[in-house]
């Protein structure tokens, strides 16, 4: 397994290697409108497959470099679909993208030939399970599954085994599922809702936090058994997360305190790590809203003990994850051949990295949201004063100070 540093490599190589497209033995793309696609799809009576990505995406460069010119690879594509090619921030593909909810890159869109969606895949994909997966979707398509579920739900089918299969479907399929799940709670006796094996079967399947089984999940929280309270708070919490990046990023944020709250009732399964993300997430939201309590609370718990931690003990800790890190290396697992100089330098200051993240996101919150003479501005320039002594000649930081002390003056 690549370690960080490999990733970072290879990240840095991929943003200067061009891209390859239509490769003589892989896949070759159709060039035209995705009205023509799907005409042309029907009339071969063939299904598609559609490569979704963005031109920034390091995984989507390394597909089109090592995997989709192999001649394996495009002999099974081009015998088996008609392929396409869709940058999900250009032209057709940004509604597109938003039509088949694709929020990673790559996404890879298996369809039946009317643009009914088969499979979904993400991510770099290793030749082999590339090609098997190519086979597994020809196989739905035979079946036809979504849309004969579709096509039954729409017709009125409310039966719960029924409901259950196109729940289950939708979830593999990575497709927002709660109007079903809506559909699933309705055709239930009231009695079996809250019960634990219905509760479990919601949190194991609700991909979105909005509709009757996400608020009956909130219901259900904090009366269930430890274990379940232990098992659904991460589930919650990582439904909210979601439901903060979309507001936020829809400028919905009358949306957002009510988010919050849903997450407070989850604070005590939180882990360290979940509360870090909830005071970004409130510090995020702060900026926008420009709501300085939110920025206040949220950004001395961010910040927390980190300005009590010495240099010594951080020093400490970027030591012990250097190795951590670099211990394929060290060893042979990979070859350090891969490694620059650079990229040794960020590894031995990983820890003092991370306390950085900290201390600029609360600093420079209060800086954007804060009113000028507003006393917590003297702890947002204690903090960015701290960044200077990590990195004195970064001007990021030295140009959060001089704005934090033109507002103290």
């Amino acid at each position: 397994m690549k370690t960080i540093l490999a990733s970072t490599l290879l990240y840095i190589g991929l943003l200067l290697s061009p891209l390859i497209s239509n490769a003589a033995d892989g896949i070759q793309f159709f060039e035209g409108s995705w009205k023509a696609l799907l005409q042309l799809a029907k009339e071969q009576n063939k299904p598609i497959f559609v490569d979704v990505y963005t031109d920034w995406c390091p995984p989507c460069k390394r597909m089109d470099k090592e995997v989709l010119p192999l001649p394996a690879v495009g002999a099974t594509y081009n015998k088996a679909f008609i392929n396409y090619k869709l940058d999900a921030e250009k032209g057709e593909g940004i509604k597109l993208a938003k039509q088949y909810e694709v929020g990673a890159y790559p996404t890879y869109l298996y369809l039946s030939p009317e643009g009914v969606l088969l499979a979904r895949v993400l991510d770099y994909q290793e030749p082999e399970t590339f090609i098997a997966q190519a086979h597994e979707a020809v196989a739905k398509n035979r079946e036809q599954v979504l849309a004969n579920l579709d096509k039954q739900f729409q017709a009125g089918n409310r039966d719960l085994n029924f409901l259950k299969t196109y729940i289950l479907q939708k979830k593999d399929l990575g497709l927002d599922n709660s109007l079903e799940f809506d559909a699933y709670l309705n055709a239930q006796a009231s009695t079996e809702r809250e019960k634990p094996a219905n509760i479990d079967f919601i949190s194991n399947n609700l991909n979105h936090a909005k509709g009757t089984a996400f608020d009956l999940l909130l219901k259900a929280y904090p009366s269930v058994d430890q274990a379940r309270q232990q098992k659904l708070a991460p589930v919650l919490f990582n439904l909210s997360a979601d439901a903060f990046r979309l507001a936020l990023e829809e400028d919905r944020l009358q949306d957002i305190p009510i988010i919050f709250k849903q997450m407070e009732l989850l604070k005590q399964q939180m882990s360290p790590k979940q509360q870090g993300h909830l005071c970004l997430f409130q510090l995020r939201y702060a900026q926008k809203a420009k709501d300085a309590e939110v920025a206040k609370k949220a950004g001395y718990a961010y910040v927390a003990s980190t300005m009590n931690i010495s240099t010594d003990s951080i020093q400490a800790e970027d030591k012990r994850r250097y190795t951590a890190v670099m211990q394929p290396y060290f060893s042979g697992e990979i070859d350090s051949a891969e490694l620059t100089t650079e990229d040794k330098a960020l590894a031995q200051k990983i820890y003092t990295a991370e306390i950085c993240v900290y201390l600029y996101e609360a600093s420079n919150t209060f800086d954007i949201v804060l009113s000028k003479g507003d006393p917590a501005l003297k702890d947002a320039l204690r903090w960015a004063e701290r960044l200077n002594q990590f990195r004195p000649d970064d001007p990021t930081f030295n140009q959060l100070i001089d704005r934090i002390k033109e507002k103290i003056n």
